[in-house]
């Protein structure tokens, strides 16, 4: 095909996808491993994109740290990460020596782990940076070994992604129907897969083998279906590049008027979208279109104005391809002298681009002997670290050897002091068990023992008809009351005794706390009325606990009984319970009676704890809060005893929401 005007500005749009300017995905754009390790791994690969094409030595100073880093961590996959995308970039910038030792060393830990999508991918972009170097051949074995591999790993991504790359390779080589057979069979792939990889890139470049080949029309099919998929998908930036392509094909047709119609649309949408490049990249194909109108001037003109905004933006590959432009207007407008001018212009450019070449080739041939002697450095380190083993072997068994008895040492010390805290604990259950026994015998000897004493005592003075009828019934009173409590006593250490022989053995049921606590009230009557207590029960209406129904009854009973027997004639006692947290229900019992001191507060749940006299001289075991707490412990909650801010004590306990 023939194109007389900015035919390299053509070819660039034929060619926009071409393999060997490999497209490029974002950076960070693969699998997540540990969300801290791929934390540190964004801000590697964010360093690295920040730095300047020109600067390879602080690249490669950044890739070095990041290896290392993972390196300690023995993490493969990450470091397969950096090694890939180190390549990657250092590709992207014209650095393909470089970008070769780092795609190996991905491909070589792509290939410990087992992982075929990454080597597959990693040898795709081998062919890309080979491709570049212009070893197509080298090029072509990689892509069919990346194609062979995600074969046999099932990749339908990786398989598009080689055969369009093997298309493409195909353009290069001027072989168009061999291209388009690859484009097919990727199409194929994506078919069969129900999948679109690189579905937009395939419809471009069918688009350009129906171009080369001549058939123009196909070719504007193409690129129309490319401009709908991207408009749909709302990229406006392949839209812009498909209106230039569409534009082109109207170009070459004849078709002037089209061709116009589709550049000023895809300028418009330049601008609407800020995409300043792209519109000047487009607009550059409207002088094209005037030249084969043979307006030389008006051509002349767009050109010298897009020339001005083109340096604005330091766009120099666009300058040179404008200075190209303007001197072939000259030429037609026999301005040789003008010709001339924007000819030196041109090869200024030209030749600075080459410089710049030169440089960063330089700099590349820098950074590669930097890497070489590092190399050497650690080879001399390993061989120096080697004669050092040896001296520190002997060193090294010496340590072993005091290391293995210094733990035999230890481990003899931790077994005495294990079985130093046995005795200790041995010694503590001893004394507390002591303690119980002592608090049992004066239960039984004195409180017990006396009581029935008393009883006996009323009873023979009974018998013998020694007693007045008046203080007959006087006696009667006591010998029940004494009895009532002795049997309370009697029921305590019963309960007791079971919990410490057989355990705590519960039959969890819902319970009705109100109802517990009108029971405990009825059992405890004769002493309210008594006392003339006043006895107010909050918020238990429709309140519910999970727990053994006996421990409830017991526990209810027993703290109703003890405010009693603490609270003065003519107090008052509280019963309250609200929400603790979302599954406790708290319940509490206050009184207004003489109260408990702090010291007393620590241990009156304790076996061992003295009881007191209430305040009508009531006799106590102590046992009954022990048991309280025992039996709450045993049904997942806990007791405490706290001081009441009004006067008296406050007990308080939870229990399972029920």
């Amino acid at each position: 095909m023939m194109i007389r005007f900015f035919k390299s500005k053509y070819i660039y749009f034929v060619f926009a996808i071409f393999l060997f300017t490999q497209k490029s995905y974002p950076v960070l754009a693969f699998q997540k491993t540990d969300i801290k390790d791929s934390i540190k791994l964004d801000k590697y690969l964010s360093f690295l994109k920040g730095i300047k094409p020109e600067n390879v030595d602080s690249m490669i100073s950044v890739v070095n740290v990041a290896l290392l880093d993972f390196k300690k961590q023995n993490d493969s996959y990450n470091l397969t990460q950096i090694n890939k995308n180190a390549g990657f970039i250092l590709l992207r910038y014209g650095y393909l020596n470089l970008a070769e030792k780092y795609y190996n060393d991905a491909l070589s830990l792509s290939k410990s782990l087992n992982n075929k999508k990454l080597e597959a991918e990693i040898t795709n972009s081998l062919g890309v940076l080979w491709g570049k170097k212009g070893d197509f051949l080298k090029a072509e074995s990689l892509f069919l070994k990346a194609l062979l591999i995600a074969k046999q790993d099932n990749n339908p991504k990786e398989k598009v992604s080689s055969y369009l790359k093997l298309g493409t390779l195909r353009i290069k080589q001027n072989k168009p129907d061999q291209a388009l057979d690859f484009y097919l069979k990727a199409d194929s792939v994506n078919q069969k897969n129900k999948t679109n990889f690189l579905s937009e890139d395939l419809i471009a470049n069918k688009a350009i083998v129906y171009a080369i080949k001549g058939e123009l029309d196909k070719a504007l099919k193409q690129f129309q279906i490319g401009y709908q998929s991207a408009f749909d998908d709302k990229r406006p930036m392949d839209q812009v590049l498909a209106l230039q392509n569409i534009a082109l094909v109207y170009k070459e047709k004849g078709d002037f008027q089209n061709a116009l119609k589709n550049l000023e649309t895809g300028i418009e949408l330049s601008k609407k979208n800020g995409l300043k490049e792209e519109e000047l990249r487009i607009s550059i194909n409207v002088p094209s279109v005037l030249f084969d109108q043979k307006k030389y001037k008006l051509a002349e003109t767009q050109l010298l104005i897009l020339l001005e905004k083109t340096k604005k933006l330091e766009l120099e590959d666009l300058e040179i391809e404008i200075y190209n432009a303007l001197v072939e207007t000259s030429k037609a407008q026999n301005d040789y002298k003008s010709a001339l001018s924007y000819f030196e212009n041109s090869s200024q450019l030209i030749n600075k681009a080459i410089d710049v070449q030169k440089q960063r080739a330089l700099a590349e041939a820098n950074a590669s002997l930097g890497l070489y002697k590092a190399k050497a450095e650690i080879l001399e380190s390993k061989n120096l670290l080697f004669q050092k083993t040896r001296e520190k072997n002997i060193i090294l068994g010496v340590l072993i050897f005091i290391a293995v008895l210094s733990v035999v040492l230890i481990l003899v010390l931790i077994r005495l002091k294990v079985f130093n805290d046995r005795l200790n604990i041995n010694k503590t259950e001893l004394t507390e068990s002591n303690n119980i026994k002592n608090k049992l015998f004066s239960i039984i000897g004195h409180d017990l023992r006396g009581a029935y004493g008393t009883t006996l005592g009323i009873l023979n003075l009974i018998k013998d008809g020694e007693l007045e009828q008046e203080e007959e019934q006087k006696y009667l009173d006591l010998i029940i009351k004494q009895s009532t409590s002795s049997l309370a006593t009697l029921d305590d250490l019963l309960l007791w005794g079971q919990a410490q022989i057989k355990g705590n053995k519960l039959s969890k049921v819902k319970v009705s706390v109100l109802q517990e606590v009108d029971k405990g009230i009825s059992l405890n009557l004769e002493a309210i009325s008594e006392k003339h207590l006043s006895l107010n029960k909050i918020d238990l209406d429709e309140k519910n606990v999970f727990i053994d129904a006996n421990h409830f009854a017991f526990i209810i009973r027993n703290l109703i009984a003890n405010a009693i027997k603490f609270t003065p004639k003519n107090g008052e006692i509280k019963i309250y319970a609200d929400d603790y947290d979302v599954n406790l229900v708290k319940i509490c019992v206050a009184d207004n009676g003489i109260g408990i001191s702090n010291e007393d507060l620590k241990s009156v749940f304790l076996p061992d704890s003295k009881s007191r006299r209430g305040t009508s001289n009531e006799k106590g075991t102590g046992l009954g809060l022990t048991l309280c707490h025992e039996f709450i412990t045993a049904n997942g909650g806990k007791i405490w005893a706290e001081q009441n801010a009004e006067q008296g004590t406050i007990i308080c306990f939870t229990c399972q929401k029920g």
